[in-house]
């Protein structure tokens, strides 16, 4: 045989090995897809969230379908350590048993059922932000022992807060055929609970190793340091991009001629305790769709030539990352204290006549689901007297509110629930000569009435939103609400409608502080837009509205799925800012003639020019005064800042390399047991034949001829 030959058969043999060891690996192992882990994040003081070792955390399946099916786990189980398998309708009552008795809890497997979907399902704490609040003795998340005390997150547990000694990972209603596989693994291994140990049992492995332990302040140090021996991070702080847009541009404003500004915000950002699921439908969407609705609205009754016909101005802005510290609306208000934002004529706190925060709304939608009413409360941050521009505002959002049977209550106290007033307050609250005059928007008067905060179990069925698919003309018209009512295509009592009557409002009342008088044209907000806006945050990012206000020069295809809120690190941008700023350029933008090499060149200060794709997908220069600006905390930006101060956001985010799960049949104690004898049977064998030769050399081994020995010459 020829060397060709042979090596022919070498490569043959390697490959067919690789086969079979491949297809002996998948006959082991299944993979678990479509699943979401829980990963680690950090603050100056803490480390919070999840991680497994580095070669993943392995655990004998168990299903959990009652309290006593976790307590069995805890108490009596000899096969352990064991990964639970529970739906998030147990996932409350068992969580805390699993923490406080974890030796033998090597992870859990969380799954939501439609079927069985829970009253509550909270990963934050009882009280929100609250070491970065303005007034923290006013609400306190840990229980007092009379139970009596405000808390705004009743049902918080306080997860995403907290080091949880085991990896988590979570599986969609849409992954249930994985659950079904495990399930079947179980009953046909681990069924009989009583007679595990030794016996072959189905296993579960999760993987989910966190490189940044300890606080923020220790892994930025690991983090500087590796840069210069290894090019791995440890962790990044958080942060991603605020974005803001004014109704009339502000360059050419002096600083003796600045408008005043009515500041409307709202948040981006959602949070979970699991990688890519945050969507966040009453914590952000609702308000941020409310928000940019009434913008567009009002950008339709004030069109941007008026600009020398008014002295009041209205700057849209929406802040990201407040689930975290408030880390969007710190760096604002921080920017604005140092006379820096906009970078483009920076306001000053006295150019702030009215601060207007759409909060947490849509909690209570599926409440009244059934009403034509929407019962809001506006908490203004005071007891007594309180500024005439508040008092003004709150008169007429309440007449425009009444016209569609909705009600707006104030809510006098500084005890405010959570959002970026916190932020202003504290930070701002000591530059200004007066009280800062603001008003938070929220559906809930005590309590949340989002049960599912911060959790991923907020989505389109916690606000009892339903798409209608509604066609959209070539020309991005969009049916008035009344339209749609009458035509018998949405119903008063739906979502949407209700959104689009919040965002008239706003936009009729802030049109009487720019003009001086009430507004009597028929420009409303259409609840066909919200329908579409809704869509697309909250069910697939692939939808005509994202599509239409994408980059012309885009070849991505979008995700068929919603896009999640979590504000993420500050190295990388995030989609949802990118989309609200690109939905505020396309509706409240202007269109301009002109293609896409001249729209790249046109320069006008205070403008920006966007070529977007468009309605008709051609592409469409759109001039805005939208824009972008850092949302990352000043703790990040801040020579020898002192990360244990408390004074501003300290959140990073760990790095990893990859999450995975996967289910297999683990050997039982009798087979490694068989094993370790018939080992050492054999070595003990091996070494009595060694002995046995070398006492018996001679006669095993004969000696070679005479002709072997003789000189190399001879």
């Amino acid at each position: 045989m020829d060397f060709q030959n042979i090596n022919y058969l070498v490569l043959l043999t390697i490959a067919i090995n690789a086969i079979t060891c491949e297809r002996l690996h998948e006959q082991i192992y299944s993979s678990i897809e479509g699943g979401a882990a829980c990963f680690r994040r950090l603050n100056g003081t803490h480390q919070a969230g999840c991680s497994s070792s580095l070669s993943g955390a392995v655990g004998v399946v168990h299903m959990i379908r009652n309290v006593t099916d976790a307590q069995w786990l805890v108490y009596n189980s000899s096969a352990g350590p064991y990964v639970a398998v529970v739906n998030t309708w147990l996932f409350y009552d068992i969580i805390e048993l699993l923490m406080n008795k974890s030796e033998n809890v090597a992870g859990v497997l969380l799954y939501d059922d439609a079927t069985m979907r829970p009253d509550a399902f909270s990963q934050e704490s009882r009280c929100p932000n609250e070491y970065a609040s303005w007034s923290k003795s006013q609400c306190s998340s840990t229980k007092t022992p009379s139970g009596i005390g405000l808390v705004w997150n009743e049902k918080g547990t306080d997860l995403l807060r907290r080091d949880i000694p085991f990896p988590i990972f979570f599986l969609p209603q849409a992954r249930m055929s994985e659950i079904s596989k495990i399930e079947q693994c179980y009953n046909r291994y681990n069924i009989d609970k009583d007679n595990q140990k030794g016996r072959a049992l189905c296993s579960l492995q999760l993987n989910s190793f966190m490189y940044a332990a300890v606080n923020s302040v220790v892994c930025l140090r690991r983090s500087a340091s590796s840069a210069i021996l290894t090019p791995t991070k440890v962790c990044d702080p958080l942060g991603d991009y605020n974005v803001y847009y004014s109704l009339f541009p502000r360059a050419k404003e002096t600083e003796s001629k600045k408008k005043p500004v009515t500041l409307v915000t709202a948040r981006i950002d959602a949070a979970s305790l699991f990688d890519g699921v945050a969507p966040g439908a009453a914590s952000s969407v609702v308000g941020m769709v409310s928000h940019i609705v009434a913008a567009a609205t009002l950008s339709q009754i004030i069109p941007i030539t008026d600009v020398d016909l008014y002295d009041e101005n209205v700057l849209w802005t929406l802040f990201n990352g407040e689930s975290f510290d408030y880390i969007g609306s710190q760096r604002i208000a921080y920017d604005i204290a140092r006379g820096v934002w906009p970078p483009i004529s920076p306001l000053s706190p006295k150019n702030i006549s009215l601060h207007i925060e759409l909060g947490q709304l849509g909690g209570s939608l599926k409440l009244f689901e059934e009403n034509t009413s929407w019962p809001l409360y506006a908490f203004v941050p005071y007891e007594n007297s309180f500024p005439d521009q508040v008092s003004g505002f709150l008169n007429e959002m309440e007449k425009k509110f009444s016209i569609n049977n909705m009600t707006l209550t104030p809510v006098f106290t500084t005890n405010l629930p959570p959002s970026s007033l916190h932020s202003f307050q504290r930070i701002l609250g000591n530059v200004t000569e007066n009280d800062l005059p603001e008003l938070l928007l929220v559906d809930y008067r005590d309590t949340f009435s989002n049960k599912f905060y911060q959790s991923a179990l907020d989505d389109h069925e916690n606000i009892g939103f339903a798409y209608h698919n509604i066609s959209i003309g070539s020309d991005g018209k969009f049916l008035t609400t009344d339209e749609l009512i009458a035509n018998g295509e949405m119903k008063e009592s739906e979502a949407q409608v209700k959104i689009a009557r919040v965002a008239t409002a706003l936009a009729h009342t802030l049109y009487k502080r720019v003009t001086g008088k009430s507004y009597t044209g028929s420009v409303s907000a259409s609840a066909h837009l919200v329908d579409e806006m809704l869509h697309c945050f909250l069910q697939s990012q692939a939808c005509r509205l994202l599509a239409a206000a994408e980059f012309g020069a885009s070849e991505e295809s979008a995700a068929e799925r919603a896009a999640p809120l979590y504000v993420g690190v500050a190295a990388w941008a995030g989609a949802p800012a990118g989309h609200a700023a690109h939905l505020l350029a396309l509706l409240a933008g202007a269109p301009r003639a002109a293609n896409r090499t001249a729209c790249d060149r046109l320069d006008e200060p205070g403008f920006s020019y966007y070529w977007l794709k468009g309605w008709n997908h051609s592409g469409v220069c759109i001039q805005t005064t939208m824009n972008f600006s850092q949302a990352v905390s000043p703790a990040f930006i801040k020579a020898d800042y002192d990360m244990t101060s408390g004074e501003f956001s300290t959140w990073t985010e760990s790095v990893w390399q990859a999450m995975w799960a996967r289910v297999f049949v683990s050997a039982g104690g009798g087979g490694a047991r068989l094993a370790a004898i018939a080992g050492a049977l054999a070595t003990v064998a091996a070494a009595l034949l060694t002995y046995w030769l070398q006492r018996h050399a001679a006669l095993v081994f004969r000696d070679a001829p005479a002709s072997l020995h003789s000189d190399a010459s001879g």
